[in-house]
C-alpha cells in the first residue's frame, strides 16, 4: 500500500461560498467550545446520554468493539480503546502486500465497526487483486478526483468500505449514518441562526437510516430534514457516498485547521483531532429524536 497523503483537491466545491461560511462558523464554535446540546435513549442498554457540547459528546465515546487477534488489539468500548484498535488495523492496512493480508485486515476491519455480513462475503469473493483494488481507490480519495475511472467503475463504497479507507487515507473520516445524521444537526442549527431560508446546495450532506428492522417500534431518527426547504438526500452507496464522504472529511479538516478553532478541546489530545470530531459527531448522531423533521 502507498503512503498516506495529507491533502486532497475539491476545486469547485472548495470555492462554494455556503461551503466557507459553513467552515468558519462551525470553527467558531469548536474554537469556543460551544454549547450543543443533545439527549436520547439507547434503544438496546435503556442508557440516558447527555452531551453538553461536541467535545463532552467525545470525551463520552462508546462503541463495544472485539479484540484483533493477529494484531494483539484487545476487546475494549472506551475512546482510547477504539484508538488504538484503529491505529494497529490502519498499520495492518497499510503494510499489506498482498491480497490475503488485505483480505484479514479489511475484515477485521469489519469486525471493529459490526459491519462483517455482506461485506466479509464481497471481500473473500473478490480477494483475488484485492490489495490492488483498495489501493487503486484509495488514491483517488487522496487527491479527490471525482472523475476518475477507477472512482466510477463498479465501485464499492458503503458503510463498511468507509471504514476500511478512514483508516488508509489521512483525514478521511468514516462517513456512516451516525456522523452523517449530526453533520445535518450542525448544518440545520446553522441555518437557523444565519437566518437561512432553504437548505445550501453544498451542505447538503446525505443522511442514511439506522440498521434495525423496518417495524421497529421506537425507529432511532437519523434524518435531519426538517420540511421541503431544508430536506437532506438519502446516500447512495457507491460512487454517491464515496464522493460526500470526501466533501465531510474536507470540510471537517478545514474546520479544525481554521485559525478560529486553534484553541477547541479537540486539539488538546495530540495529533488525529479529526478522529476525535469524527467520534464526538457518532456519538450525538445515535438518535436526532424531535430537533430533527
Amino acid at each position: 500500500m502507498k503512503a498516506k497523503v495529507t491533502r486532497r483537491t475539491y476545486p469547485l466545491y472548495k470555492q462554494r461560498a455556503e461551503v466557507k461560511a459553513f467552515i468558519e462558523w462551525l470553527a467558531q464554535h469548536l474554537g469556543l467550545n460551544q454549547p450543543l446540546t443533545h439527549e436520547y435513549l439507547n434503544r438496546k442498554t435503556g442508557k440516558h446520554w447527555q452531551f453538553t457540547d461536541l467535545y463532552d459528546a467525545y470525551k463520552q465515546y462508546e462503541w463495544h468493539h472485539p479484540g484483533v487477534p493477529h494484531l494483539q488489539v484487545s476487546a475494549g468500548s472506551c475512546a482510547v480503546s477504539n484508538e488504538q484498535a484503529l491505529d494497529a488495523l490502519s498499520t495492518d492496512l497499510l503494510t499489506a502486500t498482498c491480497d490475503s493480508t488485505m483480505l484479514q485486515g479489511a475484515k477485521a476491519t469489519m469486525s471493529w465497526g459490526g459491519v462483517s455480513a455482506r461485506n466479509n462475503q464481497w471481500l473473500e469473493d473478490n480477494q483475488k487483486g484485492l490489495a490492488t483494488t483498495i489501493d487503486l481507490v484509495a488514491q483517488v480519495l487522496r487527491v479527490g478526483d471525482l472523475d476518475s475511472p477507477q472512482f466510477q467503475k463498479n465501485l464499492r463504497f458503503n458503510a463498511g468500505m468507509t471504514k476500511v479507507y478512514s483508516l488508509i487515507c489521512q483525514d478521511f473520516i468514516i462517513y456512516d449514518s451516525r456522523v452523517a445524521a449530526a453533520l445535518g444537526m450542525l448544518v440545520l442549527i446553522y441555518c437557523k441562526e444565519k437566518g437561512l431560508l432553504a437548505l445550501p446546495d453544498g451542505l447538503r450532506f446525505p443522511w442514511a437510516p439506522a440498521k434495525e428492522g423496518e417495524n421497529s417500534a421506537a425507529p432511532k431518527r437519523r434524518n435531519p430534514s426538517k420540511g421541503d426547504a431544508f430536506k437532506f438526500p438519502g446516500l447512495r452507496r457507491g460512487h454517491h457516498h464515496a464522493i460526500w464522504n470526501m466533501r465531510a472529511s474536507w470540510v471537517l479538516s478545514e474546520v479544525l485547521a481554521h485559525p478560529l478553532a486553534a484553541t477547541s478541546p479537540f486539539h488538546s489530545e495530540g495529533a488525529n483531532a479529526l478522529r476525535r470530531l469524527e467520534m464526538a459527531l457518532f456519538m450525538v448522531g445515535y438518535d436526532l429524536g424531535t430537533e430533527a423533521a
